[in-house]
């Protein structure tokens, strides 16, 4: 094997580079090259001699929860949509505790063979306990508590009540960021990083004793390599965390596919936008994926769209195999140089965060509101001008695809909490 390999010259970047100009015949290298919207370049071709060091594996598991999101439905319906989805084939459930009777909506659902996540504050937090104290051994469930939101410091200690009312718990984790909402209102994969990285940094300065994993929630678009590169570059933030605080806790990444691509016209398109997204988040390192359903802006056949949801997932392990990778990104060229190049923005956006005060006194001035809607708003205007496509709907779109929404859809569906330039265009194109 050795002498096979010795038979090939070794060739260098220069070499590369120099072949390319050949074969382009005169047009200039530089148009190769484009600037990513994360405020990096990206080259034509990358070698070993981009890599700046022998990089380890950012994960080494393989396989992933597939999870179900349940939200704005009764107790009676999110019992019913929970167990028709376990026996398709989930392994995990999400649902928020907000209004909802758990002792309904957690009938005949044993939670000590899956994993959980339950979202919930304060007072939720107490009545989830009592239940879950009553049906079972808390110290045989495997939970995700993850905070309603986050608007000011006083929700951290009001926070700290959750932490303390499981503390006795090594399988509940209560240390949790949720960074799905920055996500969906489309900010840059480097500022996402950043904001979980200082929102984390918050939880760890409280100096308290951690005996759990430790969660993040976030969510992924289509941008592949950005996205895989964006998951990898967290948990290379976590491995200086742990070494910074002195721990030995794991982290648990929790990914949704996004909601900032989705369209309504040729809408099945939504399957493949969110089949990508699910490959860039195993990719990437995910715990536990939620794959949204292709018609959430939408929704005119509910059966097949949360049937399909798990199917993508299933095939996705049981005809590809991505269930029995672990990170395969690592020692790639392109993406270890990604990765490396969103780490060092984000890292410097972080100390920014910090030199403002940190997390919260960033969330309180609105500094993460402003700085993201910069952001959407430079991809709304992409969209807009056709510098960004989107199959189905600014380029090859259906003409005879006749879509009738409710009167007062569209009014609703601008008021959703997220920022979706394709949506955007739609509203103000074909459904006013």
């Amino acid at each position: 094997m050795q002498k096979l390999f010795s038979e090939f010259p070794t060739t260098s970047a220069s070499d590369w580079k120099a072949q390319l100009i050949k074969d382009l015949k005169g047009e200039p290298y530089e148009n190769l090259i484009w600037k990513n919207e994360n405020g990096f370049t990206i080259e034509p071709f990358y070698t070993s001699e981009d890599l700046k060091q022998n990089y380890d594996p950012a994960f080494t598991h393989s396989n992933w929860e597939i999870c179900v999101h349940k939200e704005n439905l009764n107790a009676k319906e999110i019992n019913e949509q929970l167990i028709l989805d376990l026996n398709r084939g989930a392994s995990s459930i999400s649902i928020d505790c907000n209004h909802v009777d758990l002792n309904i909506a957690l009938k005949d659902i044993q939670l000590n063979y899956i994993r959980s996540t339950f979202i919930v504050n304060a007072n939720t937090a107490a009545t989830l306990k009592n239940y879950l104290e009553k049906e079972y051994n808390l110290n045989d469930l495997n939970c995700s508590l993850i905070p309603e939101s986050f608007k000011n410091a006083e929700d951290l200690v009001s926070w700290q009540k959750v932490m303390a009312l499981f503390e006795d718990f090594k399988n509940i984790k209560t240390i949790s960021v949720n960074n799905l909402p920055f996500h969906n209102q489309n900010c840059l994969a480097y500022y996402e990083v950043a904001i979980a990285l200082s929102s984390l940094n918050e939880f760890l300065q409280l100096g308290k004793n951690v005996s759990t994993d430790l969660v993040i929630k976030t969510g992924v678009s289509s941008d592949y390599f950005i996205q895989i590169a964006k998951l990898r570059a967290i948990r290379r933030f976590w491995a200086v965390l742990k070494a910074e605080y002195n721990l030995q806790n794991e982290l648990y990444l929790i990914v949704e596919t996004s909601l900032t691509n989705k369209s309504i016209s040729d809408k099945y398109n939504n399957l493949l936008r969110t089949t990508v997204e699910s490959m860039a988040a195993v990719a990437g390192g995910c715990n536990e994926l939620i794959v949204t359903e292709f018609d959430a802006l939408f929704t005119e056949n509910k059966k097949l769209s949360s049937r399909m949801a798990i199917n993508q997932q299933l095939i996705l392990k049981d005809e590809s195999y991505l269930d029995k990778m672990a990170d395969i990104g690592c020692g790639s060229y392109y993406i270890e140089s990604i990765t490396d190049a969103l780490v060092t923005r984000a890292l410097e956006t972080f100390k920014r965060f910090e030199k403002e005060g940190g997390y919260f006194k960033c969330l309180e001035k609105g500094l993460f509101s402003e700085e993201i809607k910069l952001q959407a708003d430079q991809k709304n205007e992409l969209f807009k001008s056709g510098k960004q496509l989107a199959i189905g709907v600014n380029k090859f779109k259906n003409e005879k695809e006749n879509i009738l929404l409710p009167k007062n859809k569209p009014e609703e569906l601008k008021h959703l909490p997220l920022n979706n330039a394709i949506l955007n265009f739609e509203l103000d194109n074909f459904f006013n």
